[in-house]
């Protein structure tokens, strides 16, 4: 533990590493500084980000929420944990972790209480008209950034085109808390309603460019998702040295690369929309020329010591997991993909497979 760190922590357990610490308030104004967001709001998880973003724009128990079919379970399962059902989107194309436009506009009409892109390893494609189409019959934008911290839209950021980024602060995302999310917005009203949804139904005070609780609890909806303290300390140590973390990120992408390349199986990358200047930095995806292919590119990565996505789940669209299965969807594009693809965290990669 370096002397900040420990500096940081020591801090945190001086306030009673509580979520109203002054280390969670500090983590809140740097990741806003990192992102270019007005408002950061800490929770307990990237999941807790999810619930409180979601609700906070009015999903409630029986709406609809459309959601990328290549999510993760996790993003599925916030949904239904506020009682909404998951409509499932196909992707945009065999190679885009997008949303298709033609399914995105589908789902408008028919009525849900919001959207949810997942940029998946990092990787934001999603098609201006698929936005559009959500935009123009106002449907919420709230995008699961978990697996994207360091993503980067030209002009004036993602928070130009959404409502909404979560991300999370696992142990396993480039920044780590341990367990802990983020949530981020322009919005001042949302942002209040997040921050109600996170601490026990609280209003909101705001002084510049912080938004804090106040008052007594329950005058909103809300519970206990605030991020313990020391976590929250541990993380900003690393927010801090964001630069650092992202040659790093650099560093273990060329490792990543050169083992993808090693294995001898042709690949492509998954697709980056032209408006990306900065990929979210967490993984690579590796799309190849058939399943067979990718399940030899995958047994090659892993005899390396690499983790792998086969190494942890087999990667299938969400609605294949059980619990999904009351929802069942078919989205060919986003099956074909999972077929093909192999998709590791860029930490995942050991030195010595450059």
């Amino acid at each position: 533990m370096d002397g900040v760190t420990r500096e940081l922590i020591e801090a945190a357990i001086g306030d009673k590493g509580t979520g109203n610490a002054e280390v969670v308030r500090e983590l809140e104004d740097g990741f806003a500084q990192l992102t270019g967001a007005v408002y950061g709001l800490a929770v307990s998880s990237g999941t807790a980000a999810l619930i409180c973003a979601l609700h906070a724009v009015g999903v409630r128990p029986g709406t609809r929420v459309a959601v990328s079919a290549l999510a993760p379970a996790m993003t599925g399962l916030a949904i239904t944990a506020l009682g909404a059902e998951p409509v499932f989107l196909d992707c945009a194309g065999s190679g885009s972790f997008g949303l298709d436009p033609d399914a995105a506009e589908r789902a408008a009409e028919r009525g849900i209480a919001a959207a949810v892109p997942v940029p998946m390893w990092g990787y934001w494609d999603e098609q201006p008209e698929a936005l559009a189409a959500l935009r123009a019959r106002g449907v919420p934008i709230v995008v699961d950034g978990a697996q994207a911290p360091f993503l980067r839209l030209a002009g004036h950021g993602l928070l130009a085109a959404v409502d909404v980024v979560c991300l999370s602060l696992h142990g396993r995302k480039p920044f780590k808390a341990g367990e802990g999310g983020v949530c981020l917005t322009d919005d001042d009203a949302l942002a209040e309603k997040m921050l109600a949804a996170r601490s026990f139904g609280q209003g909101a005070a705001f002084s510049g460019t912080r938004i804090d609780p106040t008052g007594p609890f329950a005058v909103h909806a809300g519970a206990n998702f605030k991020i313990n303290a020391l976590g929250a300390a541990w993380c900003l140590a690393q927010v801090r040295e964001a630069a650092a973390l992202r040659e790093r990120f650099e560093a273990r992408r060329a490792v990543a690369l050169a083992a993808l390349d090693a294995t001898g199986v042709a690949w492509s990358e998954a697709a980056l929309g032209k408006d990306v200047t900065e990929h979210g930095r967490y993984g690579i995806t590796a799309l190849c020329q058939s399943p067979a292919d990718a399940a030899r590119m995958a047994g090659a990565l892993t005899a390396t010591g690499a983790e792998v996505d086969t190494s942890r789940y087999a990667y299938a669209p969400m609605y294949t997991a059980p619990y999904f299965t009351r929802w069942t969807r078919t989205c060919p594009a986003a099956e074909d993909f999972a077929a093909r693809a192999v998709a590791a965290r860029l930490e995942a990669f050991p030195e010595h497979t450059n």
